[in-house]
């Protein structure tokens, strides 16, 4: 806690928000402190706000002036002094930036003031940097990083936490970045999407990333975790949409930090080869990463349907599935289609593995230079 003092006639500010330096007095009249608020803790939300906590002594028995950040959320304001709530204060807004006013209650010769409120201005966003190895390899080499961007405080040595989560003030909240339909096939754990109702704030983690220096418009990176991690290498092909098969890494984190959801830049040989979303993963689970597509592999699907009389039955479709494989090593992947609601009488060349939403999964390895035909059939009324 800063502590400061006064005698008679003193006018004390600090900060930089105002352009004043530390310490600089200039005096006012004989009962007024000034002082500029510095937050010596933060923590800071994903959504471009800012929980922030000032505490400093000051002298007792005489009137004071506390200015706040231009960012803040004035109704956010949690006044203390000596540990008590400040029951009458009032806000000026006359110089452009939100001033504390209010009578000491305290004549003794130092009292405790806290301050904690909302702002704006502060942000973070997860960033992670993966280097593949050979495609058999069954590790990958990731960096978690933080990106702090700072446009609204003097940030001098402060105790900062980042909270993977939203908070919501009334203002619209940028929606999560999207699973894609793959990753979700391939199975991940469960991503928070925020549904920003008025007020909540929804926590996915905390991270303690110790004191914290920046100036406003400084952009800053800290490093929350970077190893060499097991993973999965996964081939999906998702027939009714996709013209290619897609590869998927399935990493398990072991560092001793969850990954909060966020992008994942991906290099192999070298080469930057694209980026893709990494759904929100805790210690021990896997998360989904998409690399890009198999160019050896050319698949395709086609489907037809005739009229029929069977039963109750007048429609029968039928749909066939081809993988070729153009490379010199035996592709493993799965493939994935969709079976209609009201489809009934349902036969397979190979018989797929039904899953909840309707879902038909074949699990098939095809040799170098082969190809493989899956067709499957099924009535609707």
């Amino acid at each position: 806690m800063r502590a400061l003092r006064t005698s008679t006639a003193v006018a004390i500010t600090l900060g930089l928000l105002t352009g004043a330096t530390a310490g600089a007095a200039s005096a006012q009249n004989d009962d007024q402190i000034s002082y500029t608020s510095q937050p010596d803790r933060v923590a800071v939300f994903l959504n471009n706000v800012a929980f922030a906590r000032d505490t400093v002594a000051l002298p007792g028995g005489v009137d004071v002036r506390i200015v706040l950040p231009q960012t803040v959320y004035p109704d956010t304001l949690v006044l203390r002094e000596n540990g008590e709530r400040v029951r009458n204060y009032r806000l000026d807004h006359k110089t452009g930036l939100p001033t504390i006013k209010w009578q000491s209650a305290s004549d003794s010769e130092l009292r405790d003031v806290s301050m904690e409120y909302l702002l704006g201005g502060v942000s973070w966003r997860p960033t992670y940097d993966m280097w593949l190895g050979a495609d058999t390899d069954e590790t990958v080499e990731l960096d978690y990083f933080a990106e702090i961007t700072d446009s609204a405080l003097e940030l001098s040595d402060v105790q900062t936490q980042l909270i993977a989560g939203f908070v919501d003030l009334n203002n619209p909240i940028a929606p999560a970045a999207e699973l894609s339909a793959n990753q979700r096939l391939a199975g991940f754990e469960d991503a928070f999407i925020p549904a920003a109702p008025t007020g909540q704030v929804d926590i996915q983690h905390v991270y303690d990333i110790g004191r914290l220096t920046a100036e406003p418009g400084d952009t800053v990176y800290s490093q929350l975790a970077g190893q060499t991690l097991p993973a999965r290498r996964l081939h999906l092909w998702n027939a009714p949409t996709d013209q290619q098969v897609t590869v998927i890494y399935k990493v398990t984190n072991e560092s001793d930090q969850p990954f909060a959801e966020g992008v994942v830049r991906s290099y192999q040989d070298g080469l930057f080869i694209g980026s893709d979303f990494v759904e929100r993963t805790p210690i021990g689970s896997e998360g989904s990463i998409t690399v890009g597509h198999l160019q050896d592999v050319r698949v395709k699907r086609e489907a037809t349907q005739s009229a029929v009389d069977i039963g109750r039955f007048d429609h029968q479709f039928e749909v066939e599935l081809s993988i070729e494989n153009f490379t010199d090593t035996t592709v493993h992947m799965e493939v994935v289609d969709f079976l209609p609601t009201n489809a009934e009488r349902l036969e397979a060349s190979i018989q797929p593995q039904l899953e909840a939403g309707n879902i038909m999964r074949w699990i098939i390895s095809v040799e170098p230079g082969d190809e493989m035909v899956i067709t499957y059939e099924y009535l609707v009324d």
